[in-house]
């Protein structure tokens, strides 16, 4: 999405258009644009700096965090950028001061603006970290793979114990086995982190 400097008129230039999904590089494992992104907007000169201001529409497809299954996500956004022109060269050695106005910033040569990359920027910025399908997704069994969205896993996990209780744990089974007449030892030693329990009926 390049423009000619020298054709945006002194009122500015207002545009809408469809712009290629190819022009942005969407098009990681897990996230791509489904289609072309809608993008409206106007683009304003002021001396050597240049404006965008607008709004932009978009689809992509991503995979849900929890099963793995692609899903489409709809992205709505305003926009605005802020072009300058690029510095000249510094001879070597020279140290350049970076302002904090300047990483808000996006920089243009050879007389034209690249909206590109900036509303490239804004669409994965609106990728949630965490992506569900639904909000009720179960996920895959961690330990077969196993959509639990759609089969029910049969899979049994054995049910974790914190270690300060496992010796509570490991009495309890040998109290009920005495009183149901089982044939445990009488003397029951259990060791956990440091300490030694002794059991003895």
């Amino acid at each position: 999405m390049i423009f000619e400097i020298k054709e945006i008129p002194d009122g500015g230039f207002n545009f809408s258009l469809l712009a290629a999904k190819e022009k942005f590089g969407v098009n990681q494992p897990g996230c791509s644009l489904n289609s072309s992104v809608r993008v409206n907007g106007k683009l304003t000169r002021i001396e050597r700096d240049i404006f965008f201001a607008g709004d932009l529409q978009a689809s992509l497809q991503v995979a849900c965090t929890r099963c793995l299954k692609p899903y489409s996500l709809n992205v709505k956004n305003k926009i605005q950028v802020h072009f300058i022109p690029r510095a000249k060269e510094q001879s070597p050695g020279t140290e350049v001061e970076v302002k904090e106005t300047d990483i808000e910033q996006e920089i243009y040569k050879e007389g034209r603006v690249d909206l590109s990359g900036p509303i490239r920027d804004n669409i994965l910025l609106d990728v949630p970290l965490i992506r569900l399908c639904n909000e009720g997704c179960k996920g895959i069994c961690s330990e077969c793979g196993n959509d639990l969205n759609t089969n029910q896993c049969e899979c049994q996990k054995e049910e974790e114990v914190d270690p300060r209780f496992a010796v509570l744990k490991t009495l309890k089974k040998v109290e009920i086995g005495r009183i149901n007449g089982s044939s445990e030892e009488k003397n029951i030693e259990v060791q956990a982190g440091n300490e030694k329990v002794s059991h003895e009926p």
